[in-house]
């Protein structure tokens, strides 16, 4: 039952009011899942609120910053800033000092609260001034003035912090003498007032904060229900959620959750796997690399098995794979085909969803980067209903979805309700639609540039919609490489095909004006491990297997691409690519110049004739 409702001010209080006793979140806590009501949120979520107006001087559409992982706290407290008409921010727990500092100054963040000791750092050095993209930020353009924290273990007191407990608490005692003023702030709220502020990628300057109202937000929700990507059958097993709060698709499930009455099931990247066996979620969203280990470990499982279980499990994936033209147009399958599936699914297809926790998610999808289609089909061969969406950080964030039983493999879906798409002449998608932003905090010229004079939102993606309406992405303009021969190359897809080999953590595309296409290579560590296991090998990435494995799936991989696409020759970069060393983006973007640079040699080395 979705909420008559204009602005996320309400939300929460609305939800509670209409179902107090429905389960709105579900936690670990001590070794076990425990069960929140609605009602005991919106409680907390009231005290948590008159505790911050009693933190400090707080006016109406201030800017309130979140800098932790997913958690109860995290997003009952945004629910709190929310409620009584503040602006958030949700900042990635993995940036650094200078660029938490920057969403500071960018944003004008007067209180922020924090997950714990190491967050509380990063504050306490960005306070004192700091460097970021060449440019000096004094303290004196920071205007904080409060700072919470969310745990305090390991905290000297101090009078630069306070924990979340004793603002609670503060909370609790004002809570009767605030009620009014916390009501009348929450109906002031406007649809198209600012509710957050989320940072794009930033992968070649400065991130820039999408401007996000209420009604964006709200209008996603309202497409999620309409097209049924979300529905009440989800709700016994709820929506899962370990995707970061600062990511416009991990707000998505934040927001749709009270809007349709389906619980969060709060995760974590490092527990993802068990928990997912433990709560055995209704939808589970995720980037495409967690469905790409998935794969993996069970690949990997069913290659250490015996002879015939392997042979068994072939059969079946085999027979789930026949399925699938069928029930990706929701079509019955034939007599039988039927018969053979209905073995496969009893004797290993079902075992397998248990064994995932997947075996009552109605839907599995997949966003923030391109699937692959031997990744997709192999779900959809399992008897699980992954769907492929796309959107952007501006459309928050969706903006066509592929439905159980109305999807293309190899196709982002179809125009979601309210969205209008559009391909320009330079085969640019474009879009309108009440979940788009208004554009860009303090950036009027990066405004200017991602709409034109009719109001069309350029994505900056290239696509082609077919007679069906489906949606395929076939490059990021900004992205797409030009060799010398003037041919055009879209690295994500060619990089994303070289990372299915399972100990390819990412692949990094190079040929711009070079007369052919090369790849920088880093190696997953973990995956490594578990491969020269299996091969009898001692896990380096030096070792002349390994070489092997990689040169047979890039030959592979280029049996597919047209000559001009096709990796001539690679190179192994020494440490895999993360945040913490700066090759990705908080999102887990490559940054390709910074990627260019630090590998300068090597990338010289395929081209000047070194390489055989």
């Amino acid at each position: 039952m979705s909420l008559q409702i204009s602005t996320l001010a309400q939300l929460l209080h609305a939800r509670a009011d209409a179902s107090p006793n429905g389960v709105a979140i579900r936690t670990k806590g001590n070794g076990s899942w425990e069960d929140r009501t609605w009602a005991q949120v919106r409680d907390r979520a009231d005290r948590i609120a008159a505790g911050l107006l009693t933190a400090m001087d707080l006016e109406d559409n201030d800017v309130v910053g979140l800098l932790g992982q997913t958690s109860e706290a995290w997003v009952t407290c945004d629910f709190a800033a929310l409620s009584v008409g503040l602006q958030t921010v949700p900042i990635y727990a993995s940036l650094h000092p200078e660029e938490v500092g920057y969403a500071h100054v960018d944003t004008g963040i007067k209180l922020v609260i924090v997950d714990d000791a190491s967050q509380l750092e990063k504050i306490r050095t960005m306070r004192k001034g700091f460097t970021f993209f060449e440019t000096d930020y004094s303290a004196d353009q920071l205007v904080l003035q409060h700072v919470i924290v969310i745990d305090p273990t390991g905290i000297d007191p101090a009078d630069d912090w306070e924990s979340l407990a004793d603002v609670e608490a503060r909370g609790k005692e004002k809570l009767d003498e605030l009620r009014e003023e916390m009501t009348r702030r929450r109906e002031a709220a406007s649809p198209d007032q600012t509710a957050t502020y989320t940072y794009t990628s930033g992968t070649t300057g400065p991130p820039k904060a999408v401007i996000q109202t209420h009604d964006n937000h709200l209008a996603m929700a309202r497409a999620a229900e309409k097209s049924a990507l979300l529905d009440d059958d989800m709700r016994a097993g709820g929506l899962f959620l370990f995707l970061p709060l600062a990511h416009s698709f991990g707000r998505l499930i934040q927001f749709s959750a009270p809007y349709m009455d389906l619980p969060l099931i709060i995760s974590a990247v490092a527990t993802l796997a068990d928990d997912a066996r433990e709560t055995r979620p209704g939808f589970f969203p995720a980037a495409p690399r967690v469905y790409e280990k998935m794969k993996s470990k069970i690949e990997t499982t069913v290659a250490g098995s015996p002879p015939a279980r392997q042979k068994i499990f072939g059969w079946a994936l085999g027979v789930g794979r026949q399925t699938v033209p069928f029930r990706t147009q929701g079509k019955e399958l034939p007599l039988l085909l039927k018969l053979q599936y209905a073995v496969a699914d009893k004797v290993v297809l079902s075992k397998l969803r248990a064994l995932l926790g997947m075996d009552r998610t109605k839907a599995l999808l997949s966003g923030s980067a391109p699937l692959d289609a031997e990744v997709h089909t192999f779900f959809l061969a399992l008897g699980l209903d992954l769907i492929e969406a796309y959107g952007l950080t501006e459309t928050c964030p969706g903006l066509t979805s592929n439905l159980p039983g109305d999807m293309k493999v190899g196709t982002v879906g179809k125009a979601l309700p309210g969205v209008e798409l559009k391909i320009a002449n330079d085969r640019e998608i474009l879009a309108k639609g009440p979940n788009i932003t208004q554009g860009y905090l303090n950036r009027p010229d990066a405004t200017g540039d991602a709409f034109d004079d009719e109001g069309w939102f350029h994505t900056g993606d290239e696509g082609s919609i077919d007679a069906d309406g489906f949606l395929k992405i076939t490059g990021r303009k900004k992205e797409l490489i030009k060799t010398s021969g003037g041919k055009y190359v879209a690295p994500a897809k060619i990089e994303g095909s070289l990372k299915l080999l399972p100990i390819i953590q990412e692949a990094v595309v190079i040929g711009d004006t070079k007369n052919y296409c090369t790849a920088l290579i880093s190696i997953d560590p973990e995956e490594l491990e578990e491969w020269a296991k299996q091969q009898g090998i001692a896990p380096s990435q030096d070792a002349p297997e390994v070489a092997k494995a990689i040169e047979a799936h890039v030959a592979k991989v280029n049996g597919d691409l047209a000559s001009f696409e096709t990796i001539k020759y690679w190179s192994l970069v020494p440490e895999p690519l993360s945040v913490d060393n700066g090759f990705l983006t908080a999102s887990l973007k490559v940054k390709r110049n910074v990627v260019h640079d630090a590998y300068a040699d090597l990338i010289e080395d395929m081209y000047d004739g070194k390489k055989k």
